[in-house]
């Protein structure tokens, strides 16, 4: 099947929408034929039932002044039986007009009853007119009513006759309605239906078909090329994401070779800075102890300045090289058993030149015993960026306090906390992905790749850093960890970072 493009699927669907308009619109015109119809065969009906009990009382008038002449010989009688037969031969001509089939025969029956009972009647008249009627014989022509009550007959089969016509006509316009009714709906229905598949069929399903390609679609993957059914333009809109798709998978492995050469270069420049860091600590060591006397002064100055650096850039160094194995995927942590109290001691203690320098206080608030399942050299990594934060953010004379906190029976909290410059709460989600506050720049350098290693590696332990504090008020960087229990299962098998 040929698929349409959007415009000629547009004017098809308007184009069922006007065919639906125009059988709507004869439905309701031949549905109103119909009633039109109807109506005026029950206006006819309505005519002969009105005029009926006329044409009884009217036949009543005609033998009543027939009698009454009979009996008196009045001339009124016979002025007022003539009026009446003229009535009841118009009533009897509307009739005719209106009723058709049994109503006309029976019309033409009661007519003819009518006749033989006025050509009776006629002849007791004219005997009363010249005086030859007994009063004994107008006694017995006053019981020729009966048979003008037999001329009334047919009127009351009549009668009947239109009821049961107008019932039929009522309940025959009451089925007309129904049909048109659900021959409409129907008509809706399918319409409707039709309209759905279509569009479902050429643009609905390959727009969604487009929608869950594009949420499965990662870098790097080829893209599905094959085209469902459908219409020109979302066909041009599934090759315009192959295209895309292309270009951008082209643009990420560039990317990826020139992150992987960027990588490749960090990690010997860092490895070759680390060498030369070791031969000047190794260098200042052995100075420091070919001194001749206890080192005062200046020269003891000298020492700690050039112990205190070594110490900086090493941090930084190692914060470089585990960058570069992060990218490059060969970072991983295995958890185990791990005191936290000793990992953070050792940090601290690592770092005691530089905090030394600043004239800072250290604290550590840290039962012993208390062990985490972690990875004890990641989370040395993690405690000595932290820590070093601490020590660069904050003014001399400051303090800064490590330690652990326990949540509960089975979790530990382990926080730096300080009262340095601190973060305020719009720059807490940057500094985690690499970019530095401008406080930050003025009050110490650095390449604000810390806190990124710091959130790598807690992702890896299936935790998250919180931070606290604000601008003046110093900074609490905290996260959680599982509680080591003795009866621990064996250590989980390392997680990449």
């Amino acid at each position: 099947m040929k698929s349409l493009d959007l415009r000629s699927q547009l004017i098809a669907v308007a184009g069922l929408v006007v065919l639906y308009s125009i059988g709507v619109g004869t439905a309701f015109r031949v549905e109103a034929r119909a009633h039109a119809r109807l109506d005026r065969q029950m206006r006819e009906s309505l005519t002969v039932l009105s005029s009926l009990p006329r044409l009884r009382d009217r036949l009543r008038r005609v033998d009543q002044a027939t009698v009454r002449y009979l009996l008196t010989g009045q001339r009124s009688w016979l002025d007022r039986r003539e009026d009446a037969l003229g009535e009841v031969r118009s009533i009897e001509r509307d009739l005719a007009e209106v009723a058709g089939g049994d109503g006309a025969s029976l019309i033409a029956q009661t007519d003819r009853r009518l006749t033989a009972y006025l050509a009776e009647s006629g002849q007791w008249v004219a005997r009363r007119r010249f005086g030859r009627l007994s009063p004994a014989d107008a006694a017995r022509a006053g019981r020729l009513g009966h048979r003008l009550d037999s001329a009334a007959e047919p009127l009351a089969r009549l009668g009947e006759a239109n009821i049961a016509q107008l019932r039929e006509r009522g309940a025959e316009l009451e089925r007309a309605s129904r049909l048109t009714a659900w021959l409409i709906v129907l008509a809706g229905a399918l319409a409707a239906v039709f309209i759905a598949w279509f569009l479902k069929r050429f643009l609905v399903a390959p727009v969604s078909e487009l929608r869950e390609r594009a949420k499965g679609w990662t870098l790097g993957r080829a893209w599905n090329d094959s085209t469902p059914a459908a219409a020109p333009e979302v066909a041009d809109l599934f090759s315009a994401m192959r295209e895309m798709t292309l270009r951008l998978n082209e643009q990420f492995a560039r990317e990826a070779e020139l992150g992987r050469l960027k990588g490749n270069l960090v990690s010997m420049a860092s490895h070759e800075f680390n060498n030369a860091l070791s031969v000047l600590g190794g260098a200042s060591d052995l100075l420091k102890t070919s001194e001749p006397g206890p080192l005062s002064g200046k020269r003891a100055d000298y020492y700690a300045a050039i112990e205190s650096n070594v110490r900086s850039l090493a941090l930084a160094t190692r914060n470089l090289l585990d960058l570069g194995r992060l990218e490059n995927g060969r970072f991983a942590v295995r958890p185990r058993r791990a005191d936290i109290g000793r990992v953070l001691r050792t940090a601290a203690q690592s770092l005691k030149p530089l905090y030394e320098r600043k004239g800072l206080e250290v604290r550590l608030e840290a039962e012993d015993g208390l062990c985490a399942l972690a990875d004890p050299e990641s989370l040395h990594l993690v405690a000595t960026n932290l820590i070093s934060n601490a020590i660069k953010y904050t003014p001399e004379g400051g303090c800064v306090r490590a330690g652990i906190e326990v949540e509960s029976e089975d979790r530990l909290r382990v926080f730096v906390a300080d009262n340095g410059i601190g973060i305020a709460p719009e720059d807490r989600e940057r500094i985690l992905h690499g970019h530095r506050t401008e406080a930050g720049r003025e009050a110490a350098a650095g390449f604000g790749v810390g806190l990124t290693l710091v959130r790598s590696v807690l992702d890896a332990h299936e935790t998250a850093l919180s931070i606290e504090g604000g601008p003046g008020r110093g900074s609490r960087f905290s996260f959680a960890l599982p509680r080591w229990k003795e009866d621990e299962s064996a250590a989980r098998a390392p997680q990449p970072l």
